[in-house]
């Protein structure tokens, strides 16, 4: 189990080194931060117990489907002209469960749009433990001082391994990378 952890946040870290490293075209921007939340499976106390035993990574004992959450997030932007707006592409490591003593890692990339209001928008693959699945997610960030503070709703899918899910984080992310407009 930390042996999937370690392996989980090393390449977390390699590629935001990498990307943050390379120049990317006109109005591309690299941002990283934590992130801080609470999840709810949307199943039974025993059911939930049920899926964490099934893992013989975890203590047998009782758990609840309401686990909080800590990682981190990095982002890379494709600013839209002169705008505020811009795509993104987000990779999102997780770690939820250690109120409980468990640790269920899971690495998520969403591909999205965030407006110039800070309303945004994404959707992509998210691989778990319990193995691989579809998050959504809608939010609002707020831009202060070159600090970025989102506030985001997301859903997992359910599938035959796993039950649906619902989230809720924030943290904050700085831009450590940023190629000017006016390069050729």
């Amino acid at each position: 189990m930390r042996r999937v952890l370690l392996v989980f946040v090393c390449a977390l870290i390699a590629a935001v080194l990498v990307v943050a490293e390379q120049e990317g075209p006109a109005g591309f921007q690299v941002i990283v931060g934590p992130r801080i939340g609470v999840s709810y499976y949307l199943t039974t106390p025993e059911r939930f117990t049920e899926s964490i035993s099934d893992l013989y990574v975890f203590p047998s004992g009782n758990y609840f489907p309401v686990t909080t959450l800590f990682g981190v997030m990095a982002e890379q932007r494709i600013l839209l002209g002169e705008t505020r707006s811009h795509f993104a592409f987000q990779e999102v490591l997780l770690i939820g469960g250690l109120e409980q003593s468990i640790g269920l890692p899971s690495l998520s990339v969403l591909i999205g749009y965030r407006d110039a209001s800070g309303l945004e928008i994404g959707a992509g693959p998210t691989l778990s433990l319990s193995g691989l699945g579809v998050v959504t997610a809608i939010g609002w960030t707020i831009s202060t001082s070159g600090v970025y503070i989102p506030v985001n709703l997301s859903l997992v899918l359910p599938s035959q391994q796993r039950p649906a899910g619902v989230a809720l984080t924030t943290g904050f992310n700085f831009v450590v990378r940023r190629s000017s407009p006016h390069r050729f």
